[in-house]
């Protein structure tokens, strides 16, 4: 893999999300998205990228989310987005593919597909600091 992504008209859009994608065999996809306000940056290079979340507030957003979901008892839900988001802090080079939308100046909005999945291709960590989960990925 000579390049991880084509990030030559990045200047030019506003990241509105990310999601996060797990393929399981025989089960299908799990799969968070995350609202961008939840990011202290999101910083993409043809061969690195690194997505800081923003702690305090995706526990908050997680929190409120939670609530809902048990006022509802979709404890399903309520599993499914707790573990992903589990996944982010500790298991981060299990997840397959990262997609990133945007919107461009003309309001148009599209996507940048990252497949993580080739462990011998891509690099993954995590870093856990007080104010910041910190997710790198990295071609080899």
């Amino acid at each position: 893999m000579k390049q991880l992504l084509d990030v030559s008209n990045i200047k030019n859009v506003k990241f509105t999300g990310v999601s996060f994608i797990d393929d399981i065999v025989g089960l299908g996809e799990k799969r968070i998205a995350i609202d961008a306000k939840h990011f202290y940056r999101l910083d993409l290079e043809a061969h690195n990228i690194e997505l800081v979340i923003n702690r305090k507030s995706l526990n908050e957003y997680r929190e409120e989310r939670n609530k809902v979901l048990l006022e509802r008892e979709n404890y399903a839900e309520f599993d499914h987005m707790n573990s992903m988001l589990a996944m982010l802090e500790h298991d981060f080079f299990s997840i397959d593919r990262i997609k990133l939308f945007y919107r461009d100046k003309d309001n148009i909005s599209g996507e940048y597909v990252i497949d993580t999945s080739d462990e011998d291709a891509i690099d993954m960590t995590t870093e856990v600091q007080n104010k910041e989960l910190r997710l790198k990925v990295q071609s080899k």
